[in-house]
Formats: structure tokens, sequence, C-alpha cells
């Protein structure tokens, strides 16, 4: 590939991204925070996977910038920032970019690339889906916990310079006409983000913990329901389909090992990034994925008591500021039962 790639937003997810493609040689810009470039600075920035992966690469060797203007020379442009910073990325972008920037969305949610393409009508915009989790285990060392192949909505012969740069990153990517049922396949499966967040424990102990996966098994089922409503079907991302999702987590424990085993590949030190959110203080994404669900619950006439617990509990903790609440599955499943018998 001859092409430049700046990767908008470097945190766990495009840290990770970033140093796989900058390790395979592909010229790659990072453009993030002052903390995390002090880290690598420091430490140089090391990526792991739950298959084995570990590289480092030195301050030298990957370039980081905490400043717009490293992207005036980018020929793919991918956005990891919060959904909330969309619109403020869009408007850096479109004062920096050049005008042939392709941008991609590899954003939570399934409202990013419409708010992307509204501030920028002259670019192409892609959306686009990462469907791993990735944890900050600090001092610039970023692990890769899930499995999971990256969602890419293009043609076959659509930026096959960019799909070769992440197959030789061994980042494998999956193609679609259409991804907005991927995406929302997404959605369902980051649902589980906030409740992670919520117990404190990494996500292989929450998952094996039935009491939790009780709390799991009401929200989603909640959130098909209201998609089922709205008329959205919600595509099936890897091995999992959304559908199976609430009989799954409801199998006794002896069960769901086996079935999960099949489906599932995580390391024991995969969290969400909700729960990193609110270890840092900083303002989590619980609006564009539980609140999404409450959102458009509204908009189709019904109600979405479950996930609007999961919000209220989230935004709460953010307001406390003190990191995960730690609570445990029968404290959630009393907050929902109330929610749901006010309703």
């Amino acid at each position: 590939m001859q092409g430049n790639i700046a990767i908008v937003g470097a945190g766990s997810i495009g840290c990770y991204i970033g140093a796989c493609l900058n390790a395979a040689g592909f010229s790659t810009t990072l453009i993030g925070r002052e903390r995390i470039r002090n880290q690598i600075i420091e430490h140089g920035l090391r990526v792991t996977d739950w298959r084995g992966r570990d590289s480092v690469r030195s301050i030298e060797q990957i370039q980081f910038s905490l400043s717009m203007n490293a992207i005036s020379n980018a020929d793919y442009i991918l956005l990891t920032v919060k959904s909330g910073d969309t619109e403020s990325a869009a408007k850096s972008i479109r004062e920096h970019a050049k005008a042939s920037a392709v941008i991609l969305s590899f954003q939570n949610g399934t409202q990013n690339a419409a708010i992307l393409k509204s501030n920028l009508p002259h670019h192409k915009v892609i959306k686009a889906m990462v469907p791993f989790n990735v944890l900050n285990n600090g001092e610039g060392h970023f692990h890769c916990g899930t499995e999971g192949n990256l969602a890419i909505e293009a043609n076959n012969d659509e930026h096959a310079d960019l799909i070769l740069a992440f197959e030789r990153a061994n980042l494998p990517v999956d193609l679609y006409e259409n991804i907005e049922g991927v995406q929302w396949g997404k959605l369902i499966m980051n649902l589980n983000n906030a409740v992670n967040a919520l117990s404190g424990v990494p996500l292989l102990e929450q998952l094996n913990n039935r009491s939790y996966r009780l709390v799991m098994k009401e929200v989603i089922a909640e959130a098909l329901a209201v998609l089922r409503v709205a008329g959205i079907k919600p595509a099936r991302t890897g091995k999992v389909i959304p559908s199976l999702m609430p009989y799954i987590l409801a199998l006794p424990n002896f069960l769901f090992k086996r079935v999960a085993s099949a489906t599932l590949k995580i390391d024991p030190q995969a969290r969400s990034s909700m729960y990193e959110d609110l270890m840092l203080n900083r303002k989590t994404e619980i609006d564009y994925l539980n609140g999404e669900i409450v959102s458009l619950a509204k908009q189709h006439g019904v109600s979405a008591p479950v996930n609007q617990s999961i919000v209220n509990l989230i935004k709460t903790a953010e307001q406390e500021q003190d990191g995960s609440p730690m609570l445990s599955a029968k404290r959630i499943q009393n907050v929902i039962k109330n929610a749901v018998e006010v309703k």
C-alpha cells in the first residue's frame, strides 16, 4: 500500500489497530492524547492478543501526534473517537484533511456515519465496525482479549489497498454491501459493556456467573423486542446470533460453558471499554449503546425500563467518579425489577 493511514482518536482500539498496521510495514499516524503519547515515549507501544500476538513499536517507529494537522497527508482516516466526539472530530477533519481522504467510522453505535456524512459532504464516508475488545493495561500496553473480524461496508473491488493492509497486519476484514444489520448486531452484543462496567469483574468471570448472565438476558431480550417493533433485524457478528442470546444466557453454567466455548473466545484479562472509562473518570458511551435502545423505544411508542435502568446506573457511576460501583448481580436485578414494576 502506497497511501498513508491516520487514526483519529488513538485510544485502546486506535492504538491497537495502528500498532498492528505499523508493525506490518504500513505508514500509520496516530492522533491521540498526551497521556498515551507519554506512555509510548517511556515504554513503547505494545500490542498483545488472546492468540499470542506480542509486538512493540518504539516512538521512533510509530508516528504519534497531538495535533489534527497530522492528518493532512492521509489517504485513509480511521475514526475511533467516542461517539459523543464525532461532530467535533468531523469539524477538525474538514479543516485539515485533503478532499480525497476516505473516512472510516470504526465507532460504537449506529448513527456516527450519518453525522460524519452531514458534516463532511465532500468526503467519502464508510461505515465500519470493530467486533473485538481492547483493554488499556497501562504503560503503553494494549491487549485484545476477544476474537472477531473487522467489518467494512464496501464492495469487493473497493479500497483493495486498505483491505490488503488489514489482512497483512493480521486484522481480517469482512465486507458487506449493507452493514446496518451488523452494526445493530454489534450494539446488541455491546449492551453487556455496561453490565460488565457495573460489575467490576473481568468479562470471563462475569459471563461464567449465571446471575450476571440473567441480567444480560433481560437487557438483550428487551433490546431485541424494541428492534422488532422498529422493524430492524440485527445480523450475527462472528459466531453469535443475536436472537439466540437470551436463551443461551439463561442456560445453566455447565451448558453455557459448552456453548460459549464454541462461540466466544475471551481471555481472562478482557474487560469492557466502559469499565475502563469509569476507572479513568471519563464520560462513557452509554447514550450510544443502551441509551440508543431507550431512544428507539420512545420513537416507536414503547418503553425500555430495563435498559433505562442500566443507563441510570452508569450515569450515577459517572457522577460519583469512583470507578466501577462493583454492583452484585442481585443489586442490578433489584433495580431493574423496581423499574419494570413502576412502568
